[in-house]
């Protein structure tokens, strides 16, 4: 379905824009008869947005059902990333994909039922959601994804720049979840994943940039890592969100930039059941795709001499070069486009930066577009609102 026009709402089970008149921007309204309202917000910098408000199952159904074309685009392509993946798990990977869905369903049941839900909105098989959602924790998983953050006067400035192969870039979107109970969340989105992979900002002020990394054996007892990431996104503090990163063990390997509204910034790697910590409080945060902090670099990492750790590493030192000393937004947009950090080739492509400054209650976002700039607190909820 094509986006309406800014505050428009559909029916989740039907995927037909309601009839209902808008009565101010911004108005919620549920029709007694309608338990999900769908908003399309218009796109920001080329990336469609879609917006879902109600209680967690619903949400979570509707976010599987109206975006059930663009799943199954991705589960049909012809490069068969989808089919290999579920294949890996029903095969050659099937004793360690179904002690990590176990364990993941043990630790997280929450956001394990959100995987079964999405995947029932969308009409498939909940094992194939599952296959894409543990890529990483099982096996490689993109790489390109480069993260500066910077605790400035009264808060934190922080950007990410999300990428993978070109053949991913059509898919790329924002989604909003606003459920009941949950501080509400927009994210940087691939159909069929949990929206917590990317790049989150929260209504509770907490904003996220995940950085993919690889490591040599998983741990089978730990929970995918996109689950601890949306576990992690719906606590209500920073203190709350930093206790969920590190106090549960991913299977795989992720690190996490958290920024909060006290104006704190962390970097957190926790990978393969060992978990690693960085403040911000001494000059900026840099991270690529692989580990950095000294507790866990060089014990986790897979291929240690491979191509995927000369280019993270080289990326790293290019994000360094191009600024030293951000002071702002402005500083740390400028190093995430800057020529070695910013990826434009066939098999490695920048799909959007994003970057926040919660100070100034300012979001920057480019994708295939021109920069957009708008409020951060209303982009948060859901809300495209121009600063």
């Amino acid at each position: 379905m094509g986006p309406a026009g800014a505050g428009a709402r559909c029916d989740a089970r039907t995927g037909r824009d309601a009839a209902r008149p808008r009565h101010r921007p911004g108005a919620r309204r549920r029709a007694a008869q309608v338990s999900v309202v769908v908003e399309r917000p218009a796109a920001v910098s080329g990336l469609e947005w879609t917006v879902l408000r109600g209680d967690r199952e619903q949400v979570f159904r509707a976010l599987g059902e109206v975006h059930a074309a663009d799943i199954a685009r991705v589960r049909e392509r012809q490069d068969g990333m989808w089919q290999s993946l579920v294949h890996r798990a029903e095969g050659t990977a099937h004793d360690r994909f179904a002690k990590v869905v176990a364990s993941s369903a043990r630790l997280l049941p929450v956001e394990a039922q959100e995987i079964e839900w999405m995947a029932a909105g969308a009409g498939i098989a909940a094992t194939e959601l599952w296959a894409m959602n543990l890529r990483g924790d099982l096996g490689r998983d993109g790489l390109g994804c480069s993260d500066l953050a910077v605790a400035v006067d009264g808060g934190v400035v922080m950007g990410h720049n999300e990428d993978g192969g070109d053949e991913l870039r059509g898919d790329v979107r924002l989604v909003t979840l606003d459920i009941d109970g949950d501080p509400t969340v927009t994210a940087v989105w691939y159909p069929g994943m949990l929206p917590a992979n990317a790049f989150v900002t929260t209504s509770a002020g907490l904003s996220f940039g995940m950085d993919h990394v690889s490591v040599a054996v998983a741990d089978l007892g730990g929970a995918g890592r996109h689950l601890v990431a949306r576990h992690a996104q719906r606590r209500r503090d920073g203190d709350a969100a930093r206790a969920a990163l590190t106090g549960v063990a991913c299977a795989g390997g992720f690190a996490f930039d958290v920024a909060d509204a006290a104006g704190r910034v962390d970097l957190v790697e926790n990978a393969a059941g060992r978990v690693a910590t960085a403040g911000g409080g001494f000059g900026p945060l840099r991270h690529t795709n692989h580990l950095c902090l000294d507790d866990l670099a060089g014990s986790l990492g897979a291929d240690p001499d491979g191509a995927g750790l000369a280019e993270s590493r080289g990326r790293l030192a290019a994000l360094t070069a191009a600024c030293r000393s951000p002071a702002g937004p402005g500083d740390v947009f400028g190093a995430l486009r800057a020529p070695g950090v910013l990826n434009r080739a066939e098999d490695l492509w920048t799909y959007a930066t994003i970057v926040v400054d919660t100070a100034a209650d300012t979001v920057m976002l480019q994708a295939s577009a021109e920069i957009w700039t708008g409020r951060l607190s209303a982009f948060a909820r859901g809300e495209r609102v121009d600063a």
